[in-house]
């Protein structure tokens, strides 16, 4: 099915060393910086790259030439890992771009924003407002939002429940507060900062109605498909894909989606299967070729393409 279409993934990890070494040491308790990684390797029974982030870069090249992919939207998952992602961006600016967590509380938010942003030339932010504990619409980060408006950037808010296998392999405790995690506190921002473009992945990560009335309000929010999209079990209706990929478009239209793998552990590497199952649900739905190239790869290639102009 890959090579029919060109593929745009919206939503890949670029878990590096450095992002795992960050990790660990948000860890009560913990051995030394060694022992933790190779506790973390065995229980998720995953690898830790080794410390170039440019070589992890090559490997990725390597795996998207594999599947015929086109493009990564690459995640700095965590606040301070940075630079591994500047890296990778530079050493492929045709084939990624990339995107950083930050950490709402830092005293050098914004300092550390204007450089990724505008000296880097990174696409966007990541927010994590349940799990940093501040809402979406809280006016300290209001600044923030203005410097990606002006660069023309990216906010990626994720909502709903929060999922972070590589925190749980390590043991890093994640303490989040449900209050924070309603996609309808994005409506008042989304309209008060109208030149900028948001991003709610997952669907909604289990807010999927809540998502649903963002983007029948607010025509600047979009949504990804990230994942297997296991909130589907739990949420109360127990929703298939197919249903909520139509609701979604009814909502939001083909125009507003962004198709998402939620790719980024090693050595499982690219998650061919969940772009395989979508992009055959959405021929079997009948979705028309030009709608869904556009979720495919023209919808986010038109708003990473027009950021830091």
């Amino acid at each position: 099915m890959i090579g029919l279409f060109k593929i745009f993934d919206a939503h890949v990890h670029f878990y590096s060393n450095s992002y795992f070494k960050f990790l660990v040491k948000q860890k009560p308790n913990r051995a030394d910086i060694n022992s933790e990684l190779r506790n973390l390797a065995a229980k998720g029974h995953i690898e830790i790259p080794g410390e170039d982030p440019i070589q992890l870069a090559k490997r990725w090249i390597d795996i998207i030439d594999k599947w015929k992919l086109e493009r990564l939207m690459l995640f700095g998952s965590i606040p301070g890992d940075e630079e591994s992602v500047v890296k990778a961006v530079q050493a492929f600016p045709t084939r990624f771009s990339g995107m950083f967590a930050v950490d709402p509380n830092s005293n050098t938010l914004m300092e550390n924003a204007e450089k990724r942003l505008r000296q880097d030339k990174l696409k966007g932010i990541l927010l994590y407002p349940s799990l940093y504990q501040i809402g979406v619409n809280d006016e300290w980060l209001y600044p923030l939002y203005n410097l990606v408006q002006e660069v023309k950037g990216i906010v990626f808010v994720h909502f709903g429940k929060l999922i972070m296998r590589p925190r749980e392999y390590a043991g890093v405790p994640i303490v989040t507060n449900d209050a924070f995690g309603n996609p309808k506190d994005l409506i008042p921002v989304a309209r008060k900062f109208t030149g900028l473009r948001f991003i709610i992945p997952n669907f909604g990560a289990g807010r999927w109605e809540e998502t649903l009335e963002v983007g029948k309000q607010c025509p600047n929010v979009f949504v990804d498909t990230a994942g297997s999209n296991s909130w589907m079990t739990d949420h109360t209706t127990k929703p298939d894909l197919r249903r909520v990929l139509q609701k979604t478009i009814e909502a939001y239209s083909t125009s507003r989606i962004l198709f998402g793998s939620d790719s980024g552990m090693l050595p499982r590497g690219y998650r061919y299967d969940i772009v395989d199952n979508q992009l055959k649900l959405a021929q079997e739905m009948r979705i028309p070729t030009p709608d869904i190239k556009k979720m495919f790869f023209e919808n986010m290639a038109a708003l990473v393409d027009g950021a830091n102009s």
